[in-house]
């Protein structure tokens, strides 16, 4: 039987050469020559073939030849040699098998550390301790060696498995390491949402004019959470250039996109930005109608207080509180403003309401404006 495998390891036919080798006793000390010889074949399977029949071996040269096959040209081969040194139990290959983990390949990294880890090696640098904690999954961990971690997170980046690549971006957030803009500004392209948003706030300590451009343009982003993340990066800004972009976000369908934009543009505090706010005091989430009245308040805009006045009729306790300061900051004898006064039409039919609870708000709203200065108590105490 020897000599036909030996037949047909000749053969021209790569199929029949690996499965010549599959077939052989890896047991038996004479089929070790055999398998060596073939570490040079031309077909990376039947390579691969030969390293798992190796690594079934017990010769001790067998060691030498898987440690030979971590260099072959193919990932598949690479990574089929580490998982065989990690089943022969060898710690001769420590070296060969650190050298591994920085591969252009993902899998071979992965296998590289899986056999590292069983065979109980330990890093003796940061820079290597932070490359095994990445490539074991461990992102997170890896960042506390800050910048040692950047290479090994950047290169995470492409990994070929979204939730590889959105840890290795939310690590990067805790390392402050110009070297991790470029790849992460290339993140922001990621065809997995939820990496664009780690890539994003990752971002977020930057205020280059690049990396603003390139989270603006997110604000057109099909995907909500990416919006609403770029978002919530570029506000902490409070850069009254974006106004406008922000602007832009008041008709954004998901609410807290909304939410976003009317907080930033009530803290830009310019009066220009009531007009486009007023609206939004009709916004069916009571959190935005909340938020527009804190932002009308802090613009300080007398335009406002006719719509703010009606807004103490808001069926949510707190959007009427905040429309009552918001009005108590615009101006202390609101009650008596012409604006105020435009509203009692509005108020005085809301008292037919089939609502109880509207024809109640009305009911004080009109008695406040005829009440004199400093009698007036907060609308639905």
């Amino acid at each position: 039987m020897a000599w036909w495998n030996t037949l047909r390891l000749k053969s021209s036919n790569p199929e029949v050469r690996r499965k010549a080798i599959e077939t052989l006793d890896a047991a038996d000390s004479r089929t070790h020559d055999l398998l060596a010889a073939s570490l040079r074949d031309e077909d990376a399977q039947v390579r691969c073939a030969v390293v798992k029949g190796l690594a079934q071996s017990k010769e001790d040269k067998s060691v030498d030849a898987l440690v030979v096959a971590l260099h072959d040209p193919s990932s598949e081969v690479r990574e089929a040699a580490a998982v065989g040194l990690a089943h022969a139990g060898d710690a001769r290959a420590h070296r060969q098998l650190a050298n591994l983990l920085k591969d252009s390949h993902s899998g071979v990294r992965t296998a590289a550390a899986s056999a590292l880890r069983n065979l109980g090696w330990k890093p003796s640098t940061s820079e290597e301790q932070a490359v095994f904690d990445v490539v074991l999954g461990h992102a997170h961990a890896a960042a506390f060696a800050g910048q040692a971690a950047v290479k090994a997170l950047v290169t995470e980046l492409t990994h070929d498995t979204g939730f590889k690549r959105r840890a290795a971006a939310e690590a990067l957030e805790d390392v402050d390491d110009p070297r991790a803009t470029e790849p992460l500004l290339t993140a922001l392209e990621d065809p997995d949402a939820t990496v664009r948003v780690s890539a994003i706030h990752a971002l977020g300590k930057s205020t280059s004019g690049q990396v603003t451009a390139k989270l603006l343009a997110l604000f057109h982003d099909a995907d909500a959470r990416v919006k609403l993340a770029a978002a919530e990066v570029l506000a902490k800004q409070i850069d009254p250039a974006l106004a406008p972009d922000f602007l832009g976000l008041l008709g954004d369908t998901n609410f807290e996109v909304r939410l976003t934009a009317v907080k930033f543009l009530g803290r830009i505090r310019d009066p220009e930005l009531a007009e486009p706010l007023l609206p939004l005091l009709a916004d069916p989430d009571s959190d935005v109608r909340q938020a527009v009245a804190q932002a009308l308040g802090m613009i300080g805009a007398p335009a406002a207080i006719e719509a703010l006045v009606l807004a103490l009729t808001d069926e949510e306790r707190a959007v009427r509180q905040a429309a009552e300061l918001a009005l108590g900051r615009i101006d202390s004898k609101w009650t008596y403003s012409e604006a105020a006064q435009h509203a009692r039409a509005q108020l005085e039919a809301s008292l037919n309401d089939q609502r109880g609870w509207v024809r109640s708000a009305a009911t004080q709203v009109l008695a406040k404006l005829q009440a004199p200065v400093g009698e007036s108590q907060v609308v639905g105490q």
